[in-house]
C-alpha cells in the first residue's frame, strides 16, 4: 500500500459547476478581479484616517470598527485566493486532459 498524493480536481470543486474550460478561466478572472480589489480595500483601511471613513453618527470604537472590517476584507481575501488556487488545478487538470503526453 502506498501513501502517494494522488487526488482528484473535483473534490476541491464540491458544489461548483463549470461546463468547458472557457467557463473555469471566466472564473479565474472574475476571482482575480475580486482579489484585486480586496487588495485595495485593505490598503485604503491601512493609509486611511480613521476620522476620514468612519461615519460621524457611529458610536463604534474606531479602532475596532477598522479592525473589524480588515478581518472581513482579509477572510474574503483567503477565500477567493483559495478558490482561484483550486480553480487553477482544474484548468491544468483540463488542459492535460485535452493534450495527453505520452511518456
Amino acid at each position: 500500500m502506498s501513501w502517494g498524493i494522488d487526488f482528484k480536481a473535483d473534490i476541491y470543486l464540491s458544489r461548483q459547476d463549470y461546463p468547458t474550460k472557457h467557463s473555469v478561466e471566466d472564473r479565474i478572472k472574475e476571482l482575480d478581479d475580486l482579489i484585486h480589489e480586496c487588495e485595495a480595500k485593505l490598503k485604503m483601511y491601512a493609509s486611511a484616517t480613521p476620522k476620514d471613513i468612519i461615519a460621524s453618527d457611529d458610536s463604534e470604537d474606531p479602532i475596532y470598527w477598522i479592525s473589524s472590517r480588515i478581518d472581513e476584507e482579509l477572510e474574503m481575501y483567503r477565500e477567493y485566493l483559495i478558490n482561484r488556487y483550486n480553480l487553477d488545478l482544474y484548468l491544468e487538470y483540463l488542459t492535460e486532459s485535452e493534450n495527453p503526453q505520452k511518456d
